[in-house]
């Protein structure tokens, strides 16, 4: 089963209709169900599913769209037919799922994919169950950005993944400034809406490639990687006028600071870590509002026109 999976790349280029156009697929409780019953993993089940479906057609590619993933059957492409089929169990639209095939979808292969979507349905509904299980446990149920678990977990192989490959990588650590003031002058409901104005202010200015976190209490970090990391001054102060323009945050007084480190050759996680965290302590101290680098041991302080907005306030 798992080799018939691992040669899916080219299985849609490999099937012709002069072969398998009109055979039948085989949905017996030996063959799909029980295969799909052998894992939780949504694109794995997707995999194994494009073989079956594609033995009732030649297909180029196959997506499998959910609430909260947008999946494709590896080696998928665009086809010149199309057919889009949403899979219901017990009235619940659990997905969506599209095929593209240089053939027409017709009729009789219409009714032949659905059978075979029903034998997919209760595997995928634990794998769904599974996988919300698996993404509410790494986020942040404020803000729904990563937690500190995902943090430390997406650092360490981010880390990994571009000293392994020569990448540029950078960290910015956040903290608020007069956040302690909004909870105890205005409480903790008011409190939590600033920190999901925050959370929105990153979104909005960062692309969504980057990965947010949110540590917990008013402390926030950004990897940055690619084109982002090389130029992370000009994130930090995007990111840094972003939370100092919002109207919402400006009205409760509150802005902040950023630490920033960029990933050297002998740089180990904890060292990135801890130099992003002596520019943030540095930023803090010299006045807040301040974008801050540690670079090569020592801490330059970059000036933004931030600063002065937060002093006027």
């Amino acid at each position: 089963m798992w080799q018939e999976s691992s040669n899916l790349t080219n299985a849609f280029g490999d099937l012709s209709i002069g072969s398998i156009w009109q055979e039948t697929p085989d949905c017996s409780e030996s063959s799909l169900v029980s295969q799909l019953q052998t894992t939780l993993d949504l694109q794995q089940q997707l995999d194994i599913f494009s073989m079956s479906a594609g033995r009732v057609l030649p297909l180029c590619g196959m997506t499998l769209n959910t609430h909260s993933s947008n999946l494709q059957a590896r080696g998928s492409k665009k086809g010149t037919y199309h057919h889009q089929s949403k899979l219901v169990l017990e009235n619940q639209v659990l997905a969506e799922i599209s095929y593209d095939s240089a053939h027409a979808f017709t009729p009789l292969v219409q009714r032949q994919l659905l059978l075979l979507e029903s034998e997919w349905l209760f595997a995928l509904r634990n794998a769904l169950l599974v996988s919300r299980l698996q993404q509410m446990a790494l986020k942040d149920p404020l803000t729904t950005l990563g937690n500190r678990r995902f943090f430390d977990d997406s650092f360490v192989k981010s880390v990994q993944l571009a000293k392994r490959h020569q990448l540029p990588l950078t960290l910015l650590l956040l903290d608020l400034d007069n956040f302690k003031q909004v909870n105890d002058n205005s409480g903790h409901y008011v409190g939590d809406e600033v920190l999901i104005a925050v959370a929105d202010c990153m979104r909005e200015s960062l692309r969504a490639t980057d990965s947010l976190f949110r540590f917990g209490g008013d402390e926030f970090a950004v990897l940055l990687s690619d084109s982002d990391a090389e130029h992370a001054d000009v994130v930090a102060d995007r990111l840094l006028q972003s939370i100092y323009t919002n109207a919402f945050l400006a009205s409760h007084n509150v802005g902040c600071s950023i630490g920033m480190a960029r990933l050297s050759a002998e740089h180990q996680p904890r060292d990135l870590f801890h130099a992003a965290d002596e520019a943030l302590y540095q930023a803090k101290l010299s006045g807040k509002g301040r974008v801050s680098q540690y670079n090569g041991g020592r801490v330059k302080l970059l000036e933004k026109a931030a600063h002065s907005l937060l002093a006027a306030s």
